[in-house]
């Protein structure tokens, strides 16, 4: 069905105008405050929503609003004062033209100079950009995507009924209630927090000041605010300032297992992929999240990775958010084995695995049960496991919100410790393969010899499991998209099953980026590149 484009609702907001943002008074404002006199004796949430108050206050004090257009977005860079005046004598001069007092050629002359200027202003400002892309990649590319033909809007949408839906509220309501449809419901046990017999890493006793200030530095300042509408640039601003409430505030949230709302709470923005622009299912959603509760996020990370990476918990065949692994380890790691068993003369087949939403499902008291058993401290599981609870979202569409809705399952989208998390939980998913398996996050490929009858078998029986661990963990394997690429001169193309469904075949598989194809041929990526 084609809808028609119709009358797109627009929208004006008000944001900060950080470039006329009086910084010097800001710090003033919020140095001036005794912190450890203010925050002394307030829980967790108390502590953050005090000084939250007072940095907001002290924003609005400082930094002035603008308004800015959903539709036109702000005035180009390149229209200055300059500009402006010259625009205002063409319209001028187009007037009195009109009404007999200057010729025709007067005012094409006056045409002409505006428009010479207006050349001008925008081949400087497109130098600029490109001679000062290392330092503001993000105003570069987002040049770059308004010179698009075609555009990235949302909608219009289509509803279950087949009417057409435009209104921004409307559309971002429709999209929160696809988008949180995908989480799986809660397990009605309470998953148990304390299952170890760590009390706690040492963390020298607290979390200190030099250790916030040294993330505060590594803020991109280009990102967005999440719903707390704490900005990175200014936290970055005033990281003198800020960093001693906040190194508080951790603190206080570490010794409690407390986490602040705000810090639970995403603001979602859909970005659209591929196909039908009517289907609410052709948008990804894109979290953006408390700035310092992702600061948070990272000290409760480097807690967990020390003890991942010391007591060597996540196995060899995990590429993915590992260090010193990535995209190009995997692959070599993989095709060297496979293609070593070619070169011999064998048949081999690899089966290229999906999961359906993998990281919008996992499940949070199974997520937790494993912290325990790979015996993490009690403090971190109990701050995680109070982190995963009760999150919500809300969708935004052209500066209108939708409703909060809960969120059941998954590790939080554009969380720091998402990848993390996802790597503890699907770790034990290659106990008891003998196939060979590999994973880059989610992506996971299984591969053997297929020579004989009792090498597929091998295969088979390594699917079942891999089958048996979804049914446990409450993942779910989109079979549609599981294919199989069969390699090898003597191979018997053998038919796989993942419970009572056959794994369909395929001549080529994109692998993390690059086409591997049936006779691992490499031709099809050049011409790809």
């Amino acid at each position: 069905m084609i809808l028609r484009k119709g009358r797109r609702e627009t929208s004006t907001i008000e944001v900060m105008d950080i470039r006329k943002a009086d910084f010097d008074k800001l710090r003033e404002l919020v140095g001036k405050v005794p912190w450890e006199a203010r925050l002394k004796g307030k829980t967790t949430e108390e502590s953050w929503k005090y000084f939250k108050g007072t940095l907001l206050r002290a924003q609005k004090q400082t930094i002035p609003l603008c308004r800015k257009d959903r539709k036109y977005g702000k005035r180009p860079a390149w229209l200055n004062k300059e500009i402006l005046h010259d625009l205002k004598i063409k319209k001028e001069s187009y007037k009195k033209w009109k009404l007999g007092q200057i010729t025709k050629d007067e005012y094409r002359q006056a045409t002409r100079e505006c428009r010479g200027k207006i050349r001008k202003a925008k081949a400087q400002n497109e130098i600029k950009l490109a001679t000062g892309i290392k330092g503001n990649k993000k105003t570069f590319y987002k040049y770059i995507k308004s010179k698009r033909k075609t555009k990235d809007r949302v909608g219009p949408l289509l509803s279950e009924e087949g009417e057409a839906v435009t209104g921004n509220l409307e559309m971002a309501e429709m999209l929160n209630d696809f988008f949180v449809s995908v989480f799986t419901e809660k397990s009605g046990g309470v998953p148990n927090v304390v299952n170890t017999s760590r009390e706690r890493v040492s963390l020298e006793d607290r979390i200190h000041k030099e250790q916030v200030k040294n993330h505060l530095g590594k803020l991109d300042v280009s990102k967005s605010p999440g719903p707390d509408e704490m900005h990175p640039r200014i936290l970055k601003e005033l990281i003198e300032e800020v960093s001693e409430p906040l190194a508080m505030i951790f603190e206080k949230s570490w010794q409690t297992g407390e986490i602040p709302e705000d810090w639970k709470r995403a603001n979602i923005v859909p970005i659209y992929k591929k196909g039908n622009k009517n289907n609410p299912g052709n948008y990804r959603p894109v979290s953006l999240t408390s700035v310092p509760g992702k600061i948070m996020e990272q000290v409760i990370k480097e807690i967990i990775c020390k003890h991942l990476e010391g007591n060597k918990v996540i196995g060899n065949s995990q590429h993915g958010f590992v260090k010193n692994k990535s995209c190009q380890t995997n692959l070599i790691a993989f095709f060297d084995r496979i293609t070593s068993l070619v070169d011999k003369g064998e048949a081999v087949d690899v089966i290229y695995l999906d999961f359906s939403k993998a990281f919008d499902t996992v499940s949070h008291d199974i997520l937790i049960d494993k912290l325990g058993k790979y015996n993490l401290d009690r403090a971190t599981i109990r701050w995680v496991h109070n982190w995963l609870d009760n999150r919500s979202q809300r969708v935004v569409v052209n500066g209108s919100k939708s409703c909060w809705k809960g969120i059941t399952s998954g590790v939080p989208q554009g969380s720091v410790l998402g990848p993390v998390l996802f790597n503890i939980f699907i770790n034990d998913v290659d106990i008891g393969i003998e196939s060979t398996l590999i994973k880059f996050a989610d992506d996971t490929k299984l591969g053997g010899v297929a020579t004989s009858l009792e090498d597929r078998d091998i295969i088979q029986n390594d699917l079942s499991k891999l089958e048996k661990w979804s049914e446990v963990n409450r993942m779910r394997f989109n079979k549609e998209k599981c294919r199989v690429l069969h390699l090898g001169r003597n191979n018997q193309f053998h038919t796989y099953k993942m419970g009572s469904d056959c794994l369909g075949r395929s001549m080529a598989e994109r692998d993390l980026g690059v086409i591997v194809d049936h006779k691992l041929n490499m031709s099809q990526q050049c011409d790809a590149v």
